[in-house]
């Protein structure tokens, strides 16, 4: 009992063409589907190649077609009965035969991925006549939206761990990693059945409403703490406009962490493309005013003193301060220290601070020397006459 492998891969088309009669993927099983009932299609040498929905059982010999990015699903009684994830054709037979096989992952991702899950899941007996046959989608599903009502607040590792609060939309990504999971818990009792309708649509009608919140919530729900993981690296939020594949990392994390995606449903974040992402007023305040810390600084914060100072010798000058505005500038002069104190100085302590010792007396300047005498007069200068006795 189970599947025996006819081809593999590209070879598809062709050898599909010499079934007469093989089940396969609906035509509109694109963009949001996750899961469609298989229908049944006319091969190339029957005179009908229209395609109809299966509405009866998987019978011994019926043929399958698995193309690339599908997995095929077999359930009794919402029970799985086999699984084939390798893209190409097989055949169904209920006999014991040694080359059947319930389940064909290949040597790739799947192999590891899901094997689990189908030691877990898979049907316990031996299946009856009531066998449906269903394909999960396993390419992307990409374009679901997202938007936060509110402003999701985050610790910023950029800004000293502050909390900081963003409003974001836009869309992510969505895949399927393990089909077994997805079908056991996330699709709709009916459809896993095979009594109810045929596909399992995000955005479509029905339960996929219920599902589709659900995703939404947990996506939201994990923001804040996507967001904190990623300036952790020192990169800002405005980095994820060009790096959505890391932030994609950190929100599948988080979902992961605080709903569970993978291990319950299958399912894992591979993109995310916010359109608007954006800081609150209160944050943006407090971001200027951190920024200005730093500014004030070292190196920098002196330079901005200065010029400073050099505004308020050209205010006063303007104004006509004269000596008053050369006094202001002279006290600024002397305040430069304190202006461009690192900001690590506790003002405190240095208040505190016991002042330095007194420095030595300074030697006593020596005696003035007593004048020199008058000079000779130089040769050929008249002397000068002198003052005749009283």
């Amino acid at each position: 009992m189970g599947f025996i492998r006819a081809f593999t891969g590209a070879l598809g088309g062709s050898f599909a063409n010499q079934w007469l009669e093989y089940m396969a993927p609906p035509e509109d099983m694109r963009d949001h589907v996750l899961l469609a009932r298989a229908v049944a299609v006319k091969g190339g040498r029957s005179e009908n190649n229209d395609g109809e929905e299966n509405p009866n059982v998987i019978s011994n010999g019926s043929k399958f077609l698995v193309p690339e990015g599908t997995c095929l699903i077999t359930v009794e009684n919402g029970a799985i009965t086999g699984v084939i994830a390798e893209a190409g054709g097989y055949t169904y037979t209920s006999e014991n035969n040694p080359e059947a096989k319930s389940m064909f992952a290949g040597d790739g991702f799947f192999a590891s991925t899901f094997g689990q899950s189908w030691d877990q899941f898979k049907f316990g007996g031996q299946p009856g006549n009531q066998q449906f046959a269903f394909y999960v989608n396993l390419k992307d599903i990409a374009g679901l939206r997202y938007g936060t009502q509110n402003p999701i607040r985050y610790k910023d590792a950029n800004y000293a761990n502050t909390m900081l609060a963003v409003t974001s939309n836009g869309t992510y990504t969505i895949k399927v990693v393990d089909p077994i999971l997805l079908f056991k818990n996330l699709i709709p009792v009916d459809i896993v059945s095979g009594q109810g309708r045929g596909k399992f649509e995000l955005g479509g009608e029905g339960d996929e409403g219920g599902v589709e919140d659900s995703l939404f919530a947990g996506f939201v729900g994990s923001l804040a703490s996507a967001l904190s993981a990623f300036t952790k690296g020192g990169k800002s939020i405005d980095d994820i406009q060009g790096g959505t594949t890391e932030f994609a990392k950190n929100m599948n994390e988080a979902v992961e962490a605080n709903y569970q995606w993978a291990t319950k449903y299958g399912l894992e974040i591979v993109n995310v493309q916010p359109m608007g992402l954006d800081w609150d007023e209160p944050s943006v305040e407090l971001i200027n005013k951190f920024n200005t810390g730093n500014l004030m600084q070292g190196g920098v914060g002196a330079a901005y003193a200065q010029t400073q100072i050099a505004e308020g010798f050209n205010a006063a000058g303007n104004n006509g301060g004269g000596m008053t505005g050369m006094a202001m500038g002279v006290g600024m002069m002397g305040g430069m220290g304190a202006v461009t104190q690192p900001m690590g100085t506790n003002p405190v302590t240095a208040q505190n601070a016991q002042p330095a010792a007194p420095a030595a007396p300074a030697a006593p300047a020596p005696a003035p020397e007593a004048p020199a005498a008058p000079a000779a007069p130089a040769a050929g200068t008249p002397a000068t006459p002198e003052t005749p006795a009283a």
